[in-house]
């Protein structure tokens, strides 16, 4: 049964070992509070400069985010009870260290800095360790309390802050906060009881967990970042307060509320009956509703209705972060939750600073409380985003297709270590296989450039609304489609009774006359180009689009983006496969509406015309525009990938890295490119031969990718693996270090064909490859020696390290669903054979030899198995 209310916090605190990791956060963020106090008021006595201790304070907070990224795989990689207690003695020998007199400022820095980033591991044990500490219905009232007390902590810490320092001194103060660490590592020490490190999943993982990176996940680190539009009102409270008009008092009733919301929504939290398996319901909807109140500061800009608006966006912001914990630990194995939990946490940490940051930029020029809306109207898109892609990436009923049973493992050879985890036995397939067009990812880079594959043709006749091609694609994608085209027209529509001088006119003729000549010295690269199937295209008319947006009104900036996709259209992309009408008059709908976004962020930030101002707020101002035309092309192309994608990445919704680059440096050359018409059309002239040269160092760049990589996985084709592995072998035999190579292949891949057809073969060979990329380090060389056989180059690796890591892969790969075009999803598993050099061959075809030869072992002694050679002496 589930306890609800107060029950449920009665019973969390009845667990010793929760009230004692409780009571160890308490401590030490009641610790965290009083040294700042304590530092910025010794730092201010010393120097008496406001940077200084300003940048004293920041040192508290800054280096957490390093430490987040870097340090919180700690805690799954060592007993989590010892990092805590590790953490906290090193943080009281640091704050001691840091209350003894007369230490310079120096030295003082880096002590705050090394005590900052070691709180990483520490809170993403705890995080991590909580799970364990309460049952599943008792978990969420924990969170709830913890939420509660914590806010309460930092509140008696600043209180008490400045009481200690006046009667003990700043160094008895710093000695405080060094007692409080000891006490909670002694309490964590004594009370919790000591676990082992999680090294794979077991059996009873739910699937979703044991898979890996659920597709989930890329919602929820979506949902951790809006927080930081919700705490923009709480660094906005001066400003606010000023702009309608209240005292210091005001300002102070302000910066509570949040607080004293957060604090309701930890009480609420607990109170709510917990649910076994979270919906994305109960997640998304509190967060999409906690920017709702922000937006209502608009029409009630008071001191009490914003203080209470935003004690109410505060309540809910809390309760579905705790909501948002408890996804992540059904979502996420035992074995990462720590590294996930400390990453979650330092995404919602940066995310506030990032927000806060901009939000005071765009306050030096717009009215405060319009800053307040909008970053709550922000949030509540943001959530709607996640929303999709949660309800996208949502998990099928799935059947297991297994490989024959492995016997018993009765054989040990002295050569070969094995681990043997044989899937289930299969059952008995028949019927005829179901032949279905094949959906292409939807994915590609985002911006203005930016394209979405949809549907291949269809050989057989299709009738009603499959006839077109949208109606391939999954009906809630291409009803969103539809849905931005029509608020495309709309805007069009709303904005054309605008008055425009025929300068304007002449002006978007120029445009339009400059961006079809780009596209005919270009047209060539571009077709090339676009035949690359599979590869996130940017065709550079932002260039052009956004000098548009920044120089023209709305409707004239709309009339540029349709006439350039139309010439692209008709001369450079009728005819390639995959490009259909549909596609193009998205992405024109996609543009028109980040236009009018950046045009309305032009004019709100006061640099249109561009040009006429030159100062440090102008360039500001403009990167601004850049950054809200990307984040609003990159949304819109977001979701529907999301909506009509079978597997979600980061990659495939945004982009890849380089891809993102160079559609930010095409926005670049366009905000260049609305100075230069503003203060000297004439010198435009000079961009062309830049743009030209970047158009074919992309194409030149896709040549060496398609050249090195293979098509159907992304990984590395075998004659590159090879060529980059034999230089590494040799680097290995220069400098003394071993080098590990899997030889890995999927088990009864035939019978996948047979049963699936081969378009379901290849997604299969797909998705063993991101989970083999996704179990190995960035450095190390993944490739496809053809068939359903893969290879890996681990440098640097061990024997032991080998085993571990084929171990992983062969995990990921087991609980890995595979979807076909019909029926139910279905699993496969891999054998992998491991060998390592200088010990199994002094070449690189020797070990690839010994690793095959362990192969067929694993094969031998029934598949799903590892076999690793120890040496060939």
């Amino acid at each position: 049964m589930t306890e609800t209310g107060h029950r449920g916090v009665a019973a969390a605190l009845r667990g010793r070992e929760f009230r004692a990791l409780w009571l160890a956060e308490a401590l030490s963020v009641f610790g965290d509070q009083v040294a700042r106090v304590a530092l910025a008021l010794l730092v201010y006595a010393r120097t008496d400069s406001a940077a200084l201790t300003a940048l004293t304070y920041a040192l508290t907070f800054v280096p957490a985010v390093l430490g987040g990224f870097l340090l919180s795989g700690l805690a799954d990689r060592y007993p989590r009870r010892t990092v805590i207690v590790v953490t906290d003695v090193a943080r009281a020998v640091l704050a001691a260290a840091m209350a003894v007199p007369g230490m310079p400022l120096g030295v003082l820095w880096a002590l705050i800095g090394c005590l900052t980033i070691a709180a990483a591991p520490f809170k993403a044990a705890q995080l991590a360790l909580l799970p364990d500490v309460l049952p599943n219905g008792l978990y969420q009232a924990g969170l709830g309390l913890r939420q509660i007390s914590t806010q309460t902590a930092q509140v008696a810490g600043f209180g008490l802050g400045g009481l200690l320092v006046t009667s003990l001194s700043t160094s008895g103060a710093l000695l405080v906060n060094a007692a409080t660490f000891l006490v909670s590592a002694v309490v964590v020490a004594a009370v919790v009881r000591a676990r082992p490190v999680s090294r794979v999943e077991s059996k009873s993982t739910p699937r979703s967990a044991a898979a890996g990176l659920d597709p989930r996940m890329v919602a929820v680190y979506m949902l951790a970042a809006i927080v930081g539009f919700l705490v923009v009102p709480e660094g906005l409270a001066a400003p606010y307060a000023n702009a309608v008009g209240l005292t210091s008092i005001g300002v102070g009733v302000l910066m509570a509320a949040d607080p004293v919301g957060s604090v309701l929504g930890g009480w609420l939290a607990s109170r709510l009956r917990p649910d076994t398996a979270i919906t994305a319901k109960l997640v998304v909807v509190p967060a999409a509703a906690s920017g709702l109140p922000l937006i209502a500061c608009l029409a009630l800009p008071g001191a009490w209705w914003a203080a209470g608006l935003w004690a109410v966006s505060g309540a809910l912001s809390t309760i579905y972060l705790i909501r948002l914990q408890a996804v992540v630990v059904e979502l996420v194995p035992d074995a990462r939750r720590g590294t996930t939990m400390g990453r979650l946490s330092t995404c919602l940490y940066s995310s506030q600073g990032i927000a806060i940051l901009g939000a005071g930029v765009v306050a030096e020029r717009v009215d405060p409380v319009v800053v307040v809306a909008a970053s709550g109207a922000l949030a509540s898109l943001s959530a709607v985003a996640a929303g999709f892609v949660w309800w996208a990436a949502r998990p099928r009923q799935a059947r297991t297709v297994e490989d024959e049973p492995a016997p018993a493992d009765s054989a040990h050879s002295e050569v070969l270590v094995t681990h043997s985890d044989p899937l289930p036995e299969r059952p008995a397939a028949g019927g005829a296989e179901a032949r279905q067009p094949e959906l292409e990812d939807l994915g590609s880079s985002p911006g203005n450039g930016s394209e979405i594959s949809m549907p291949k043709e269809e050989v057989a006749e299709r009738s009603g609304w499959s006839r077109w091609a949208i109606g391939l694609l999954p009906r809630p994608a291409a009803v969103f489609l539809l849905v931005i085209d029509a608020i495309a027209v709309a805007a069009v529509i709303v904005d054309a009774g605008a008055p425009m001088a025929w300068r304007d006119v002449a002006s978007c003729g120029l445009i339009v006359g400059l961006g079809i000549l780009a596209a005919e010295m270009t047209r060539g690269v571009e077709r090339r180009r676009r035949r690359f199937s599979d590869t996130p295209h940017v065709n550079f008319s932002s260039v052009w689009t956004l000098a548009a947006a920044l120089t023209l009104p709305t409707a004239l900036a709309a009339l540029v983006a349709v006439l350039l996709y139309l010439h692209l259209w008709l001369r450079s992309w009728r005819g390639v496969a995959g490009i259909h009408a549909h596609r193009v008059i998205f992405s024109t709908a996609n543009v028109i509406l980040s236009c009018q976004i950046a045009g309305w962020a032009a004019k709100q930030l006061h640099v249109v015309p561009p040009g006429q101002e030159a100062g440090i707020w102008t360039a500001v101002g403009l990167a601004s525009v850049i950054a809200i035309y990307f984040a609003a092309n990159s949304t819109i192309v977001g979701v529907a990938i999301a909506l009509a994608g079978r597997s979600l990445s980061f990659k495939r919704m945004l982009g890849a890295l380089n891809e993102n680059i160079l559609e930010l440096a095409t926005l670049c050359m366009g905000a260049l490119t609305a100075v230069l018409l503003t203060l000297r059309p004439w010198l435009v002239i000079v961009l062309f031969l830049p743009l030209y040269a970047l158009h074919r160092s992309v194409l030149i760049r896709q040549f060496e990718h398609a050249s090195t990589t293979d098509s159907k996985t992304g990984l590395l084709n075998a004659a590159s693996w090879h060529a980059i592995a034999a230089k590494e072998i040799d680097r290995a035999r220069q400098h003394g270090f071993s080098v590990g190579v899997l030889m890995i292949d999927i088990d009864h891949f035939r019978d996948v064909n047979n049963v699936h057809g081969h378009l379901t073969g290849d997604r299969a060979l797909v998705l063993v490859g991101n989970a083999i990329r996704s179990e190995v380090r960035s450095d190390d060389l993944c490739g496809r020696f053809g068939g359903e056989e893969f290879v890996v180059l681990l440098p640097g690796s061990s024997p032991d390290a080998i085993h571990a890591i084929a171990d992983r892969i062969r995990n990921h790969v087991e609980r890995t669903v595979i979807e076909p075009d019909s029926g139910p999803g279905f699993h496969v598993s891999v054998s992998i054979g491991a060998a390592a050099f200088p010990a199994a061959g002094s070449s690189l075809e020797e070990v690839l030899i010994s690793a095959d030869n362990a192969l067929f072992a694993a094969k031998d002694a029934g598949r799903n198995q590892v076999r690793v050679v120890k040496s060939t002496a």
